[in-house]
């Protein structure tokens, strides 16, 4: 595989999870987390080529949906501020633990996806001993650094992060353990893709924050990061499995449920599940009526009213995906690979618009929009889909004679990405991040005025 063709790869999966981590973060939590999630092992599947991966494509986007929408349960506001401090102690604290929370978000996913392409398939013993070490893991380490030294990763929020980062601990060691090559390989770009996102998408932010104050426009810093975040995990992790030969599913008729199951979870139970978790109708009419009221529109109840049955619409829409993809599936017409992952990211993007009133607001002025760029993201995966042919690698595995992970190089650059992070920072972090950090030495928050020691603003 040339390199630019496995960058142009790589390229759309960034895509389709940025865009899906930028409509996360309108939802949040687990749900929230389950649409990129699905995006990865949706688009990794299209753009490998392989027959292989579009028989798999279902049970590897349900898969990383659920691994990766876990996640959603850890808090990491706190983080991001320690993040936009302009002290070097509470930056850089900051960009690790996000490092570390992003990687534990990322990995679970990133191993499922390689563990369902393993020569050697799972047997049950092997989930038990996998999930017995997770759980393992992420007690003991949340036991010894909550209980026995006492530390809080984030105080007074919860610390269930340090919870996953042992219990992706506990995954490495029964994946080096048990020689699963391919989820190790996995677990591990999970790891650093993500982990970088997180980190880099936070700087991003930050410097979002910088430049709106320097050239007078204002931009929602929270979207760039979290879009940053899925489009430099997506990249880094196709990346790193894009340029191998996978095999087929084992020829069981369970595998045909399961795929079943898959489809109609990934693209009808997903949107529709953020329907009934997040919007409240009676509140989200009000809020809507409200807010169409002060930007004038003339009959802000009833254009209420519609949104939210075009909302309902949007559900609807997941499940004729449903039946387009089983067809596609089990026809075996690998020309429509690309079309769960379109019809999963133009539902969901339909939905977030709907939710937030992206069709009846009016522009503001010297507003940089992030709807208007989940759209363009969104027209560039069209775009390459409709041109594209991947083919398939035939690299094999290096149990079958194929090149080995080159694990040094990818050590080695993830440390380097890292220092450049925490360097930049020091260089970008400063009044304008600050407005809205917190800090742990000393322990202070943005809404409690001028950082002690300083004086008030003029």
């Amino acid at each position: 595989m040339r390199l630019g063709d496995q960058i142009a790869r790589a390229g759309f999966v960034a895509l389709a999870v940025g865009l899906g981590w930028g409509i996360r973060g309108d939802f949040g939590h687990n749900v929230g987390a389950m649409y990129p999630g699905a995006a990865l092992g949706l688009a990794l599947a299209f753009v490998s080529g392989q027959r292989s991966l579009f028989r798999w494509m279902p049970i590897l986007a349900a898969l990383s949906a659920l691994a990766i929408g876990s996640g959603g349960t850890m808090s990491y506001g706190l983080l991001h501020g320690y993040a936009q401090a302009d002290t070097f102690i509470n930056y850089s604290y900051g960009f690790l633990t996000l490092f570390l929370q992003g990687s534990a978000w990322g990995t679970f996913g990133g191993a499922l996806i390689g563990l369902m392409l393993e020569r050697r398939p799972m047997r049950t013993s092997d989930w038990l001993g996998l999930g017995g070490s997770i759980l393992i893991g992420g007690w003991l380490i949340g036991f010894l650094v909550v209980r026995g030294l006492g530390f809080q990763i984030n105080p007074p929020r919860n610390n269930s992060s340090i919870v996953f980062m042992g219990a992706a601990i506990g995954q490495f060691i029964w994946l080096a353990c048990n020689d699963r090559p391919t989820g190790l390989r996995g677990a591990f770009l999970g790891y650093v893709g993500f982990g970088l996102g997180m980190a880099g998408g936070r700087l991003l932010g930050n410097l979002a924050n910088v430049m709106q104050g320097e050239f007078g426009f204002t931009i929602n810093h929270w979207n760039v990061m979290e879009v940053s975040c899925g489009l430099i995990g997506g990249f880094i992790y196709t990346m790193g499995m894009v340029n191998r030969a996978y095999p087929d599913p084992p020829k069981e008729k369970n595998i045909d449920l399961a795929s079943v199951f898959g489809i109609v979870f990934v693209l009808g139970l997903i949107p529709l599940w953020h329907r009934v978790t997040r919007i409240d109708p009676e509140e989200t009419l009000s809020s809507w009526a409200d807010q169409l009221s002060a930007a004038g529109v003339a009959d802000p109840n009833a254009a209420a009213s519609m949104t939210l049955r075009l909302l309902d619409g949007s559900c609807v829409l997941g499940f004729v995906g449903v039946a387009l993809w089983l067809w596609i599936h089990f026809r075996g017409i690998l020309r429509g690979a690309a079309l769960p992952v379109l019809w999963l990211s133009g539902t969901m993007l339909l939905f977030q618009n709907l939710n937030a009133l992206y069709f009846l607001l009016p522009p503001r002025d010297g507003y940089v929009n992030m709807h208007h760029v989940f759209w363009v993201l969104l027209a560039l995966m069209v775009i390459y889909a409709a041109i594209a042919r991947p083919s398939p690698s035939e690299v094999p595995e290096a149990a079958e004679g194929g090149p080995r992970f080159a694990w040094r190089r990818w050590i080695v650059g993830t440390l380097a990405a890292f220092a450049m992070i925490v360097a930049l920072a020091g260089a970008i972090n400063g009044e304008a991040t600050m407005a809205s950090a917190n800090t742990r030495w000393p322990a202070w928050s943005w809404r409690d005025g001028p950082f002690p020691g300083r004086a008030p603003a003029p």
